[in-house]
């Protein structure tokens, strides 16, 4: 048995929680079949969460998506304890949870986006601007969720633009209107300083909404085989931008326009179920579901891996296994 001993975080009060839960039971498996002590904690908000005595833990696993859980306060307060975790730093988390600060980004480092207003609440939103600058088709989604949540593809009169807003500025922290861009769906994945391959993703809904991604039995996934100079785009935007924020991995909504990429949303702490799109890319490259849990386990957040690691070393930094109390 590992002397490891890892607090699996989970739950929280995001709306992703079920989500969260389902990853940690199969981050627990995996833990459990290398052999490697764990206890699932589900905490039910951030005050619960700050009150969790740590200190016999040697490590942290967080599988919590959304809210405080990816919005850098959970990992504040872990590097505040001196606790390792897997996933990025405070500022890169909560740079990528924020939309907006998230297109801030990606516009320096060369990286397309949709075209987008913000609003700071929904009283300032009007669907007559929103019409003008990207016509009567366009997105309505909340500044600080993940997981396409509260979005809505707006696509009528002004009646279907209010409800819209109204669900998104429910959620606080402001909104976004941006353009629709129409094209091919891809989930694109970093991971320790490397892309993963590539896949397409198909769905029945009018865009990859919360239902297409957890929902429906409709939804299918599959590596694609792209062009060479839009495959090249793809790699370059997503290790610059991994590069640019610190990101040890990572899981993108990316379309493909007119032989353009463009980012959508970024998500830091990926749903990490046997069904979800990055243990699928991990499998693509021989790394099946027990060895990725082992890896993002032991990527530390408080000290950054060294640019100059490459994929082979990861055996060399996991966790002994074989080791016995």
């Amino acid at each position: 048995m590992s002397k490891e001993f890892i607090a699996i975080i989970t739950g929280g009060d995001s709306s992703e929680r079920e989500i969260a839960l389902q990853t940690a039971e199969s981050v627990a498996q995996s833990l459990e079949q290398k052999n490697i002590n764990y206890e699932i904690l589900d905490v039910s908000s951030y005050r619960h969460f700050i009150n969790l005595p740590l200190s016999g833990y040697t490590r942290v696993f967080l599988a919590l998506h959304g809210g405080f859980g990816e919005n850098g306060m959970a990992q504040a307060h872990l590097k505040g304890l001196g606790i390792p975790h897997n996933g990025p730093s405070p500022q890169s988390s909560a740079i990528c949870m924020d939309k907006l600060l998230t297109k801030h980004v990606a516009k320096g480092l060369g990286i397309r986006v949709p075209d987008y207003l913000y609003f700071p609440d929904g009283k300032t939103a009007f669907f007559e601007t929103a019409k003008e600058r990207f016509g009567r088709r366009f997105i309505v989604k909340p500044n600080g969720e993940g997981c396409s949540i509260g979005v809505s593809l707006v696509q009528g009169g002004v009646e279907e633009f209010e409800k819209a807003v109204e669900v998104a500025s429910s959620f606080g922290r402001g909104l976004l209107i941006e353009e629709f861009i129409s094209g091919q769906e891809l989930s694109v994945c970093y991971f320790y300083h490397g892309m993963l391959p590539t896949l397409a993703v198909g769905y029945t809904t009018d865009f990859f909404s919360f239902e297409a991604k957890y929902e429906s039995d409709e939804t299918q996934s599959w590596f694609i085989n792209l062009d060479d100079n839009i495959r090249q785009k793809i790699e370059r935007d997503g290790s610059t931008f991994a590069k640019a924020l610190g990101l040890d991995y990572y899981r993108a909504d990316v379309i493909v326009s007119n032989e353009h990429p463009y980012l959508i949303e970024v998500n830091t702490l990926p749903g990490l179920t046997s069904h979800s799109l990055f243990p699928k890319a991990c499998r693509e490259t021989g790394v099946n579901f027990d060895e990725m849990v082992l890896m993002l386990n032991n990527l530390k957040s408080i000290c950054a891996v060294p640019d100059t690691a490459m994929r082979e070393d990861l055996a060399a930094t996991r966790p002994n296994e074989q080791h016995s109390e």
